[in-house]
């Protein structure tokens, strides 16, 4: 692969890694990418490389393109500009965060389709064994090809294939029932964690993964960051779970004013450099800024003077050359959401007792507890355990099986359901309208900028937004209704830091009653008073 100059990073942090070094070997090299989405600039020049080896990670805010440049990177989408350079003959999987593939196939048939080439070598194999058996003349000649198939086998670990694929899919929590189902028949997340299975299992050159945390507990986290940290092989991976981040990164790349920076070492390494260079960059900003303004008052001064018209000029092109600096913290904006309150109703909103929950047969043992008024819990446990079943029983989606709960009079609930089923053909502007049609174009706007959706992006269909941008346009509807107990399903997917301490805060706020469901530690801890493991 020939070398290519790289774009220099307007500004140098101490420590800050070079884009790219001329002796290593790329698996993957991203030269000058430029892209636009409908009417937004999202990448000016951007170089990426990716090297044998290296566990990587993507950051950013919301909305910065993260996701559109893994659809470039595996060529979903074509750059406007620039070249996506892949080493020959490297291999590569990508775990898309909205995959909708369903297949007929039972889980354990689909994971096992991995190894199709080593099962039909099997049967290969099984023949020449019988063939030496039925052809005494020919004993020898399918005997020894049979022996080198064998052989074969044994060296890419093909008799040990059972309990390699028992490991993952233990620690990313199948259960029998769930391997013998077909895959379209579980749930979205049982379903992607098969597709993060299959992907683990083929070992590719090269993984490419787009919040694969989000459907995942918190024990199936933690297995699989140990799982990439011993990776002998190279991954990119977007999220914005930070406890993930850090043990899984020793590349981070931040996106950010349409551009990318790399930064060598933990994650830790990058909090803490990052900072220095914002700075830096916002000084750099500032500097450019003057010197823009500067010569501005020049040619408006001059312009229309004969004496000087020719320096003007001059000034007047060298200002339109100029790489003009995107304005620091443009794409993370300032983030505000409060979920009004109504009014008290008593000391026990919410009373649970001896309740069975399931669909034809009880997930779990019947639950019994009782949220005082004000308090914060969080429910944890692993995934199909049945949390989301729990919060759809108690707010009347799905009948209980056995046992009661009951709200006091007047209690008012605002819900987050991770499941909700939204039209993204539609803008976050107008959705919000459809629910409160009174609204005016004024109140609706405000909303979704205090919740991080830019104006620019506020008529936009939401298919072209993130997944956390269409997460904000859905808290930006909550912010509308008064209530005295808020019950969230997993609240922090898809969502930046930024936006996650938001909602953080409007918790801590709120004087009602909260439930949370959350697989993110970082996020709850010192938020809820108590939790309740299922």
């Amino acid at each position: 692969m020939k070398n290519v100059k790289k774009k220099t990073p307007q500004f140098l942090g101490i420590g800050l890694q070079k884009w790219y070094s001329a002796y290593a070997m790329a698996l993957l090299e991203l030269d000058n990418i430029e892209f636009n989405y409908s009417d937004k600039e999202l990448y000016k020049d951007v170089c990426l490389k990716l090297n044998q080896g290296e566990h990587c990670v993507l950051v950013g805010a919301n909305g910065t393109g993260k996701t559109t440049l893994l659809n470039i990177i595996v060529g979903d989408l074509s750059p406007d500009k620039g070249k996506v350079l892949w080493e020959g003959g490297t291999t590569f999987s990508y775990l898309d965060q909205q995959l909708k593939v369903a297949q007929n196939m039972p889980v354990h048939q689909y994971l096992y389709g991995v190894y199709e080439d080593l099962f039909e070598k099997e049967i290969q194999m099984e023949k020449l064994y019988e063939q030496s058996a039925s052809d005494p003349d020919n004993f020898e000649k399918y005997l020894a090809k049979a022996e080198r198939i064998q052989e074969e086998l044994d060296a890419k670990g093909f008799y040990a294939l059972q309990e390699k694929v028992g490991r993952l899919t233990d620690g990313l929590g199948f259960d029998k029932s769930h391997l013998e189902a077909p895959l379209m028949e579980l749930s979205s997340g049982q379903r992607e964690k098969a597709y993060l299975a299959k992907m683990l299992l083929e070992e590719k050159d090269v993984l490419i993964m787009d919040e694969p945390t989000n459907f995942l507990d918190q024990g199936q986290v933690a297995w699989l960051a140990k799982f990439l940290m011993t990776y002998p092989k190279a991954f990119l991976v977007v999220s914005h779970d930070q406890e993930f981040l850090r043990k899984i990164a020793t590349v981070v790349f931040v996106l950010e004013n349409q551009t990318i920076t790399r930064y060598k070492g933990d994650f830790d390494h990058y909090l803490l450099q990052h900072e220095i260079d914002k700075e830096q960059y916002k000084k750099d900003y500032a500097a450019q800024q003057r010197y823009i303004k500067k010569e501005e008052d020049f040619i408006a001064k001059h312009i229309v003077r004969a004496t000087s018209a020719k320096a003007a000029k001059s000034h007047r092109a060298r200002l339109a050359h100029l790489d003009v600096m995107e304005a620091p913290g443009k794409e993370e904006g300032n983030v505000f959401i409060n979920f009004p309150y109504t009014h008290p109703v008593g000391k026990i909103p919410l009373r649970v007792e001896e309740l069975v929950i399931g669909y034809r047969q009880p997930l779990l043992d019947p639950i019994s507890f009782e949220l005082v008024e004000g308090e914060k819990i969080a429910i944890l446990g692993q995934n199909g355990v049945g949390k989301t079943t729990f919060l759809k029983t108690i707010l009347g989606d799905l009948p209980a099986l056995g046992g009661s709960f009951s709200f006091l009079p007047g209690i008012v609930v605002n819900y987050f359901n991770q499941d909700e089923k939204i039209d993204l053909n539609m803008s976050p502007f107008d959705y919000i309208h459809a629910h409160y049609p009174d609204l005016n174009n004024t109140e609706i706007r405000k909303a979704l900028g205090n919740c991080g959706v830019r104006k620019e992006i506020a008529l936009r269909p939401m298919k072209e937004l993130s997944g956390g941008e269409v997460a904000k346009t859905r808290f930006a509807l909550m912010t509308f209704k008064k209530s005295n107990f808020l019950v969230l399903d997993e609240p922090t997917n898809h969502l930046d830091q930024k936006a996650k301490d938001a909602i953080f805060a409007s918790i801590e706020r709120y004087p009602g009653s909260v439930i949370i469901v959350s697989h993110e530690k970082d996020f709850y801890d010192g938020l809820v008073d108590y939790e309740l493991h299922f």
